[in-house]
């Protein structure tokens, strides 16, 4: 009875959490779609950014607990500013000069790490501190990044869908993934992934979670013109296999902490990084199969 009630709930958040999120991204687009921005064409889709924006920064204190949990003091001061300028940095960069001024700021954070390592604790830990710093910057700062581009995408749109249409189906299909990962795994699981990593995870899950992923987007292909069907295919198998091992990723470095869950911000679900480990890492895959 006890699992089926921790399932009932995850299955009733998830759909709460899922439905106020296409509410947001679609509210957001029917602005877009009519002209309410006062801003530059290219602000479209800054609601979404600050979302991003706001769940990061909780992620980023997530990641560093589990760090301190290590003895690893990662210098968060600087990769809160890094991630943030990451996030955003659809909206201020250049196409021309965009590589530059990405790596510039990575290398900025961790030059400003090293000083205020330096500073703070002297040589002691100097390698662990600095790698945790820099790993932070750029999985949470490149997954935002390319969740925001993948939003603006369809900015230059004139309708609701071609605004948002495109995080939308991604963002339907690396969860359907998950959803179908879990359901499949729960219920039919036997022959274990990763068991040293997430003994829970099954074959039969990853498999279950990649064919609702090939589903969803097919049905996005099918009524709409995000892209043709066979793309839809490749677009689901690659999201569902990258979002998986981003949730794999997740599960090594909550293993390594000692940790069940990141946080425990939302019941059955955890924290922030519980929700995003998936998308962080399926994100930069999905946006170079858009625009392909």
């Amino acid at each position: 009875m006890a699992l089926k009630s921790a399932m009932a709930r995850r299955v009733v958040l998830g759909t709460l959490m899922s439905v106020a999120l296409a509410g947001v991204l679609l509210g957001e687009g029917w602005l877009g779609s009519r002209d309410y921005f006062v801003l530059s064409e290219k602000f479209r889709g800054i609601g979404f950014a600050l979302l991003v924006m706001v769940m990061l920064v909780k992620a980023v204190a997530e990641l560093a607990t589990m760090a301190r949990a290590k003895g690893i003091n990662p210098v968060v001061l600087v990769i809160i500013p890094a991630v943030m300028l990451l996030v955003t940095g659809p909206f201020w960069s250049a196409e021309e000069s965009l590589g530059l001024a990405l790596a510039g700021v990575v290398f900025g954070s961790l030059l400003a790490a090293a000083l205020v390592q330096g500073a703070k604790n002297g040589t002691e830990n100097t390698l662990v501190n600095l790698g945790a710093s820099c790993f932070s910057v750029i999985y949470l700062g490149f997954g935002g990044y390319f969740l925001v581009a993948i939003r603006l995408i369809g900015r230059d749109g004139g309708d609701l869908w071609s605004q948002a249409g495109t995080v939308v189906m991604f963002l339907a299909c690396v969860k359907s993934a998950d959803i179908g990962a879990y359901f499949t795994g729960r219920f039919i699981g036997r022959h274990k992934w990763a068991p040293s990593i997430s003994p829970k995870k099954t074959w039969e899950g990853f498999f279950g979670g990649m064919a609702l992923a090939v589903i969803v987007a097919s049905l996005f292909a099918g009524f709409s013109d995000i892209m043709y069907f066979e793309k839809a295919v490749v677009f689901g198998i690659a999201v569902a296999v990258s979002g998986q091992l981003g949730d794999l990723l997740e599960s090594m470095l909550k293993r390594d902490a000692g940790s069940k869950d990141s946080a425990n911000l939302v019941p059955e679900f955890g924290g922030v990084m519980d929700m995003l480990d998936s998308p962080l890492v399926a994100a930069p895959v999905a946006y170079m199969l858009f625009m392909w």
